[in-house]
């Protein structure tokens, strides 16, 4: 009998991630980061930082920003959500609590900031909220370094992000072949295959007034070319014959 139990509780969180969650997701992640930050870390830190293409610099989406943005996003468990310049990885272990998300991945170059963001994920899982068949990931590298080819949605966080690292991950994106959903703190450049769907003006951690975010889609290289593909005309032949026909 505790067997039967047993699975189907396990079963009842594959089809129902929900049953996880925590009553109060907002109130429950600001007790397991209580006194635990970002904003500090070393000099050293700081400088293999700026070595590896990153920027130390450090801000956060407040829960009530990030929720506005993860509502809208409408997630499911066909989405792989990932945090490029996850910090402490607050946003990440928001979207794992808040959506159906099939994994929420955060990526952060600062051990410091990964080491915190593990630390809350080892206790969201000791307090039973990590669901069997949905992953929550934190990896300490560089985004260069990261494979993005299950991404279906990205958050760009990096707002002193390096052009060509902003280039390379815009690069890497456009070239998967499904659609991808990004948002990005700052505009974006120019991209042929990224597209502004809508701009949200939200406070942050660095800016109680509110900042733009800025949401686009990005779309398979394959469905561009298809898009821009011109129409062949008619051969004016085949009209000729047609009228000499019905004469």
């Amino acid at each position: 009998m505790k067997r039967f139990l047993f699975f189907f509780l396990v079963f009842s969180l594959i089809c129902d991630p929900s049953l996880a969650e925590p009553a109060d997701p907002k109130a429950y992640l600001q007790m397991i980061y209580e006194n635990k930050g970002g904003y500090t870390i070393s000099d050293e830190e700081r400088n293999f930082i700026l070595k590896n293409d990153g920027h130390p610099q450090y801000g956060e989406i407040p829960f009530d920003s990030a929720a506005h943005i993860l509502d809208d996003l409408n997630l499911s468990r066909q989405d792989v959500f990932y945090d490029l310049g996850s910090g402490v990885g607050k946003l990440v272990l928001q979207a794992y609590l808040t959506t159906s998300v099939k994994r929420s991945i955060g990526i952060e170059l600062s051990k410091t900031r990964f080491d915190i963001a593990e630390s809350c994920r080892q206790q969201a899982a000791t307090d039973d909220h990590i669901t069997p068949g949905r992953d929550l990931l934190f990896l300490n590298q560089n985004i260069n370094a990261t494979s993005l080819s299950d991404a279906t949605v990205c958050f760009i966080s990096g707002l002193t992000f390096p052009p060509q690292l902003i280039q390379s991950i815009m690069d890497r994106l456009s070239a998967l072949e499904h659609d991808v959903k990004v948002i990005s703190i700052l505009p974006l450049p120019d991209h042929k295959q990224f597209k502004l769907i809508k701009i949200y003006h939200l406070p942050m951690s660095w800016a109680s007034e509110g900042v733009d975010v800025c949401l686009y889609t990005v779309s398979p290289t394959s469905a561009i070319e298809v898009c821009d593909k011109p129409k062949k005309k008619r051969k004016k032949g085949r009209k000729r014959r047609a009228r000499q026909e019905e004469d």
